[in-house]
C-alpha cells in the first residue's frame, strides 16, 4: 500500500528529516513504493535513504512501509528541523 505522505499535510513549524541504513541494496521499485524519498545504493553493500518528511505520522508509515517490504535496517535516523532556520 502507497501512502502519501503529504496529502493534507498542512505546512508545520518543523518537519522531520530521515536518515535510513539498510543491510543490502535495495531494489529500485521501493523508490516509488516509499513516494519521495531518495535511494542511494553505497559500496559496502548498504542502502541509504533520505528525505524530509512532513511529521511524526509521516515517519511512523515509512518505517511501517519498509516493515511491510522487508526491509532490514542497521540504523534510523529521524531530526527535527525548524522551517524557520531554512527560510
Amino acid at each position: 500500500m502507497k501512502v502519501n505522505r503529504h496529502h493534507g499535510a498542512t505546512p508545520g513549524e518543523y518537519f522531520w528529516q530521515i536518515r535510513v541504513r539498510t543491510n543490502a541494496h535495495l531494489d529500485f521499485w521501493l523508490k516509488d513504493y516509499l513516494d519521495g524519498i531518495e535511494m542511494n545504493h553505497q559500496s559496502d553493500g548498504t542502502s541509504l535513504l533520505t528525505g524530509d518528511l512532513p511529521d511524526m505520522p509521516a515517519v511512523y508509515g515509512l518505517i511501517l512501509q519498509l516493515r511491510d517490504a522487508g526491509v532490514s535496517l542497521i540504523s534510523l535516523n529521524v531530526e527535527r528541523i525548524s522551517r524557520k532556520e531554512n527560510d
